[in-house]
């Protein structure tokens, strides 16, 4: 018996002996009133109850991302299992169920799925502030049928609140380390009894968290909301979001060396008289990770001079116009507009002690059109898709003054990491979905999509660094869904799913010759999930249970070498992912909630030898810890006019490597975070005021990470460190 099919047996198992047991307690009150609140969640295009979603989804509302202090998608990785988010400069690298994308280079896909209110969000737009927020849904595992491209990992659904019928707003305050100063105001207004209106402005500065004061925000957003509803089945709601950053990306970190010292604490020396360091892969040059300086001896290793803060521009603008029409009792109608311009540029920032520039465009179009139906025994719905992106990006290594530097006398610096001077995405679907009920207890959910995307593409070759490249290429691609639901008991669903997915082939930033194509193939994947879904103890304790074994091949997987000229996107012909989500949550009263979240994920490459004869099977994928643990709890106490809340959270995650040659210096240790929050909330709940604590432990964590440096083995990113400080707010 293989790993994975011992997993789903497991996972059957479990649910054979839990639904006997679940149907007689539910079948004992199926009227039981309070206990945990229901959430709504739109996984499936449509609005329904979390608990009745056939699939592992994370949903939370704003208010939680609020209290929890989660800003930006790279802070909501904590609430998420089996997941990674974690920022490399302007980007955020999403990984779920170990599959994403470890480049941010335009010619490498994402393979999880980013959107703003139904509108897809290209790579680098996606690391903007998450303030009035209404939900924050994730979904792992894949998910071609009604999100097509580039969904073969997962799904992160953000939905902004909508304007209200009715004046009034709220604001918030931070302080904190770092001279953490953050704050949002949002207004609401009633304009009419058809017409409302919703602005809102959150601003962050903060100093860095890195010696040269790298890693540091200035940072503001805007958004405005303007909602039709003419009360009788039609409304029109417009959005539009923009952001600008004037704070300081992060540089990245020598890891994997130690210098060797003698008895009193003095460096010491080879023969030639050059330091001399030894591997230790958990180890940083300095004694606080973040530090991105080379003092003293240590600046023997830093050619190029000492790191400086690095420099950047970045301006988001996003707007989106759904409009919804209810064209019978049963038949409503959905069509979402999304336009996102982005021109994000980093001039200047430290890989170690090498100096770099960044560059990344995007102009983005589409367009959904659906229609979807609701009778006593069907649900359904078909869709239309299109888009239009065209890109730019360069990424140089080696220069402090972008494109057109001088070179460094004695090196191959600068040479380009890459170099796309246009990427044109464009192309279209239909899909459709369709759920029927058997019996009254009984489902069948069957789904198909068939996408048409094409990509051309020209730059500069970057293995002679002056050869011009072109590329262009259409994917054709069907994916299905078939799914079962069967409700044991009016609290307790179990589900089974089969469907596929795809990532639309790219290119490698080379000259295509013959015996040498540049063509990346088309990732395709097939797999199964299943579980179940329960409420038991009078609707106060929730247990949910997945089980998945997902298989890809040609599977698209990249790493960096900050030493090449050329870091080939490869092929892997089959990887395997077995695995295990478990969730939990208890509310035994009112005021006392808790949390568990368990995650197996076994990501293996079963046939993955490169063309030049590199064997990588067995490996772990990038960022595929084997296991995420994570829980938390929350105790109101009431106290006179109002209520204090304390609340904490923990997150564990075990070994995982930041690429799939595993690397020296690219293993991140087994690691454990905590988060804690206490919170007074007048009776009211008009105002509040707490104190709050992140990453308590301060653990270094690596998050996005590279071969090679000066002197090695590796560099990376780092997650944020121990922060702390004060939070108020007040609804108006």
């Amino acid at each position: 018996m293989t790993r994975g099919s011992r997993t789903l047996w497991l996972s059957a198992s479990m649910l054979a002996l839990l639904a006997p047991a679940a149907a007689n307690a539910q079948e004992a009150d199926t009227e039981a009133s309070g206990g945990i609140a229901e959430i709504i969640v739109t996984a499936q295009k449509r609005d329904e109850n979390l608990q009745r979603t056939p699939a592992a989804v994370t949903a939370v509302n704003g208010d939680l991302l609020v209290a929890s202090g989660i800003k930006d998608l790279s802070a909501a990785q904590e609430i998420v299992p089996g997941a990674r988010f974690h920022q490399e400069g302007n980007t955020t690298q999403v990984f779920l169920r170990g599959i994403g994308s470890n480049l941010d280079f335009a010619n490498v896909e994402p393979s999880v799925s980013f959107n703003f209110n139904g509108v897809n969000i290209p790579r680098e737009a996606t690391s903007v502030p998450l303030f009035d927020i209404e939900r924050f849904e994730v979904l792992p595992g894949p998910q071609g049928t009604l999100y097509g491209r580039s969904a073969i990992g997962g799904t992160v659904n953000v939905a902004f609140k909508r304007p209200e019928f009715e004046n009034g707003g709220n604001a918030a305050l931070e302080i904190g380390n770092y001279d953490l100063i953050h704050g949002t105001v949002v207004g609401n207004a009633k304009l009419s009894e058809q017409l409302a209106l919703r602005v809102g402005v959150d601003y962050a500065y903060r100093d860095g968290y890195m010696e040269t004061g790298s890693d540091s925000q200035d940072d503001i957003s805007g958004r405005v909301g303007l909602l039709y509803d003419n009360n009788e089945g039609f409304s029109l709601y417009w959005w539009g979001n923009t952001t600008h950053k004037n704070g300081n990306t992060s540089n990245l970190v020598n890891k994997g060396s130690r210098l060797v010292v003698d008895a009193n604490g003095n460096p010491v020396r080879d023969a030639g008289g050059n330091l001399q360091f030894v591997f230790d892969e958990n180890a940083f040059l300095r004694d606080r990770p973040w530090d991105d300086l080379r003092p003293g001896v240590l600046a023997e290793t830093a050619p190029f001079g000492q790191p400086t803060p690095s420099t950047q521009n970045y301006e988001n603008y996003a707007t989106g116009l759904q409009i919804d029409a209810e064209l019978s009792d049963t038949v409503s109608l959905t069509n979402i507009t999304g336009y996102v311009y982005l021109d994000a540029e980093t001039e200047v920032y430290w890989l170690g002690v090498l100096p770099a520039y960044k560059l990344d465009q995007y102009r983005m179009l589409s367009n959904e059109l659906r229609i979807s139906g609701d009778s006593d025994k069907l649900k359904w719905l078909v869709g239309l898709f299109a888009y239009r992106n065209k890109g730019v990006g360069q990424a140089i290594v080696g220069t402090a003054v972008g494109p057109g530097g001088p070179a460094i006398p004695g090196t191959p610096f600068p040479f380009f990491s890459s170099n796309v001077q246009s990427n044109i995405m464009k192309g279209g679907a239909i899909f459709g979905q369709a759920t029927y009920s058997v019996t009254d207890r009984f489902r069948v959910t069957l789904g198909g999509r068939y996408g048409i995307d094409n990509k051309k593409a020209r730059g500069i070759a970057l293995d002679d660094q002056v050869s011009p490249y072109t590329f262009e290429k259409t994917f054709r691609r069907f994916d299905y869904k078939a799914g079962l639901e069967y409700d044991a008991a009016d609290r307790v669903m179990l589900y089974a799913t089969y469907q596929t997915g795809y990532q639309p082939g790219t290119f490698n930033e080379v000259v295509d010759l013959p015996g040498r194509t540049n063509l990346v193939k088309t990732g395709k994947m097939k797999g199964i999930s299943g579980g179940f879904k329960a409420r038991f103890l009078d609707n106060r304790l929730q247990i949910n249970n997945e089980a998945f074994f997902y298989v890809y091949s040609d599977l698209a997987i990249q790493a960096y070498d900050a030493s090449k000229l050329y870091n080939e996107i490869f092929n892997a012909g089959n990887v395997e992912i077995p695995g295990n989500q478990l969730d939990i949550l208890f509310q035994p009263v009112p005021d006392t909630k808790l949390n568990l979240s368990i995650s197996y994920v076994h990501a293996r490459n079963k046939d993955f030898i490169t063309p030049a004869g590199q064997n990588f099977n067995g490996l772990s994928g990038p960022y595929a810890a084997d296991w995420t643990i994570g829980g938390g709890f929350s105790q109101d106490f009431h106290l006179g006019g109002g209520y204090l809340r304390a609340a904490a959270d923990a997150r564990y995650e075990s070994e995982w490597f930041a690429d799939f040659v595993h690397n020296p210096g690219t293993r991140q240790k087994p690691y454990a975070k905590l988060n804690a929050s206490l919170t007074y909330y007048s009776e009211d709940e008009r105002w509040n005021i707490g104190i709050w604590g992140k990453n308590l432990t301060n653990e270094a964590v690596i998050a996005a990470t590279a071969a090679a440096g000066i002197p090695g083995p590796a560099t990376a990113y780092l997650s944020p460190p121990h922060t702390f400080g004060l939070r108020a707010g007040l609804n108006f």
